[in-house]
């Protein structure tokens, strides 16, 4: 079949637009660090990073915090439950968490929280750095608060609720939700390089700036903490590499690689539908429609970014993102180390590399 992809696979100079226009935002002090990785169902096509005055470290293998670019990786792992016949998705939840109690939870399934329309509240960001809850407080947090609203009518981003889909892969497997995502998604896929606790990987880990963790004391006591809690909403780290094995891992159906895929095309398919069509949420600070998958986000039904309106995609709070678009055989996988980072260049990248793909 062919592709878009063909032509820049034949010829990755095609991409120098995209590149050399990065190298200028991270010159020009736009973002501390910039790496990218563009490939297709068939593996990398260019992967380049750039290393700014604070970071002069960075190279293609540096391993970045991937914030919420973790959800819809375990969301994969969950729908492998699913697709396996373990789990229901429209059950309720309270069926296998029996700590999972109180108005409305009855109602709360698996597809509520890969939607975020479930309702569960998210821990804020003060009481975390307040209180330094426990990875079990976490999920306490999550099972006994409130709703904040009826489940399925309306969209809230929760980071959360994952903790909740962690529990129902330990009630199902008898694994945990670290086990299970290591020996059933990331070493299959040869992710060697994704996991909730970095430290001894042997290689560079960027540090996120903007955090309050400006010198390396403070970075030590964050990073302890985030592994002791291992959020299965935002806590994993990797690299271009492997974030780029994962995306064409689910391209593959489209694609001739003989190498594991982590779940059928109708399971993957079913994952990049709009199911929040009609619901509303607030978003930049402005109430309106969202469009969501399972475990991923679907950009290109709701804004002037290019692509497919089959995009599957994902950002997290340091700046990354993973842009999957099946029409198109691209895999787009972009990671910064600043927290709540200007998104232009990242979208300018995106940009440049559709004209590439189109041959403009």
């Amino acid at each position: 079949m062919t592709t878009l992809s063909a032509s820049v696979r034949l010829d990755p100079e095609l991409l120098d637009p995209v590149f050399e226009e990065l190298a200028a935002n991270v010159r020009g002090g736009t973002v501390p660090t910039a790496a990218l990785a563009i490939g297709d169902a068939d593996g990398p096509i260019r992967i380049e990073s750039f290393a700014g005055q604070a970071d002069r470290r960075v190279n293609r293998d540096s391993v970045y915090f991937l914030a919420s670019l973790t959800k819809p990786i375990v969301a994969t792992a969950v729908m492998q439950l699913v697709e396996a016949g373990l789990l229901d998705l429209h059950a309720p939840i309270a069926q296998r968490l029996p700590t999972f109690v109180g108005p409305g939870k009855d109602k709360v399934t698996a597809w509520h929280l890969l939607t975020h329309t479930s309702g569960v509240r998210d821990v804020m960001a003060d009481l975390i750095t307040r209180e330094r809850p426990s990875a079990a407080r976490m999920t306490e947090l999550a099972s006994k608060t409130e709703l904040d609203f009826e489940p399925g009518t309306r969209w809230a981003y929760c980071s959360s609720s994952f903790y909740l889909l962690g529990e129902l892969i330990r009630s199902i497997t008898g694994l945990t939700y670290r086990r299970y995502l290591r020996e059933r998604l990331l070493e299959p896929l040869e992710m060697a390089h994704t996991t909730f606790d970095p430290r001894g990987l042997g290689r560079h880990l960027v540090p996120v700036h903007g955090v309050g963790a400006d010198n390396r004391v403070k970075r030590f006591f964050l990073l302890r903490y985030l592994v002791s809690i291992a959020p299965p909403g935002g806590g994993l780290w990797g690299t271009l590499d492997d974030l780029l094995r994962f995306g064409a891992a689910l391209l593959r159906p489209h694609g001739s690689t003989e190498a594991p895929i982590p779940l059928s095309p109708a399971t993957i398919a079913l994952m990049g539908e709009d199911h929040t069509r009609g619901i509303q949420g607030t978003m930049d600070g402005e109430e309106q429609p969202v469009h969501f998958g399972l475990g991923w986000g679907k950009p290109t039904l709701a804004g002037s970014l290019p692509g497919s309106p089959r995009v599957i995609s994902h950002g997290g709070a340091t700046g990354g993102r993973l842009w999957i678009d099946p029409d198109a055989d691209l895999v787009f996988v972009y990671f910064t180390n600043q927290w709540a980072p200007e998104r232009a260049p990242e979208q300018a990248a995106l940009r440049a590399t559709y004209r590439a793909f189109e041959g403009r």
